[in-house]
């Protein structure tokens, strides 16, 4: 099959997948046109409870450029939010699809059901995508859409909750530091000394055991080239020069900088954790008391925990974690 023909395939096949409805699995959906671009925002309340006055819990999306909803045919597979499903008794879950990506897909439509491409054979993602996926478009962008949101007459506009995972956490910091509306914010995951590149760093490093590991040098070289031309996605796949150099900055002068209660949490067996470490060290001795650690011992990124006598299978904590953040917000 020729390559166009190809692409032409897969774009039906994803047309004929995405013929669900956000209201198929119990969310709102929100239109917004912010600067001439269409974005789509998916709101989750609790059963009955749509049009009850509660404060929003925005939850920004990591790093993976995955709709927001993806499904087999009937049901979803993966979520794609740390909190869903925990915190709509006392909040309105408010979640934005990422630029240039669809809201709803079939998992079939998926490269490994988790990053979504149009040409699977390339591993090429939209173009838009490339183009917005940057700090200052989604800080934007979310403040936009939280000032929309805000004027709805169920959302209780004296707390504003605004919550971050993975990469999503450096989004979520800088709406703390740009807008006076949220009033607590949880940096989930997150890494507060040059995130991204100083995560690739690591995770490369963790595979060096008595030789050299090649990609190391391949990263540093890399980020030459993104600080001498930060601006530059074009000629790119996800990682563009200005995705890399908008999301490695120092966050930790930033997070410093946020006087709302700040919640830091994290596993101590992610990549994050002894930067974590090293920033709470730093709190101590400036006595920075708005902001509170909670780490989770022998889990990873996504607060699993690897079970040693099953190969790849993992221990899901996350009801714990969230749990704890919920317990967090009642007594900040």
């Amino acid at each position: 099959m020729k390559k166009t023909s190809l692409f032409i395939f897969l774009l039906i096949s994803i047309n004929f997948y995405s013929q669900k409805k956000a209201e198929d699995f119990g969310f709102r959906y929100f239109q917004y046109i912010i600067e001439n671009d269409t974005v789509e925002v998916l709101v989750k309340s609790k059963k009955g409870e749509e049009n009850i006055k509660k404060p929003l819990f925005f939850s920004v999306q990591g790093s993976l450029a995955i709709p927001l909803i993806i499904h087999n045919g009937k049901n979803r597979t993966i979520y794609s939010t740390t909190e869903e499903g925990f915190v709509e008794d006392d909040y309105h879950l408010a979640i934005v699809n990422k630029s240039g990506i669809p809201l709803i897909a079939h998992k079939d439509s998926l490269v490994d059901q988790r990053e979504f491409f149009i040409d699977k054979e390339n591993y090429i993602y939209p173009e838009k995508y490339v183009k917005n996926n940057n700090l200052e478009y989604y800080v934007h962008r979310n403040l936009k859409i939280i000032d929309s949101l805000q004027k709805e007459k169920w959302v209780d506009t004296t707390k504003l909750i605004v919550s971050g995972h993975s990469q999503g956490s450096s989004i979520a910091l800088f709406m703390c530091d740009k807008s006076t509306k949220p009033t607590h914010l949880i940096y989930s995951s997150g890494l507060p000394y040059y995130s991204t590149i100083l995560a690739l760093l690591h995770r490369e490093r963790m595979k060096e055991k008595y030789e050299s590991n090649p990609k190391v040098k391949k990263i540093f070289n890399t980020w030459k080239e993104v600080v001498n031309d930060p601006t530059n996605y074009k000629n790119s796949n996800r990682d563009s020069n200005l995705m890399l150099s908008s999301f490695s900055q120092n966050e930790s002068e930033v997070l410093k900088r946020v006087k709302i209660p700040i919640l830091i949490s994290y596993g101590t067996k992610d990549e994050s954790s002894p930067y974590q470490d090293m920033f709470q060290i730093e709190t101590i001795k400036e006595r920075i008391t708005n902001i509170t650690f909670l780490s989770y011992v022998g889990l990873g990124h996504t607060y699993q925990r690897s079970n040693p006598e099953k190969e790849n299978k993992k221990t899901d904590y996350l009801v714990d974690v969230v749990n704890d953040w919920l317990k967090w917000l009642e007594k900040n």
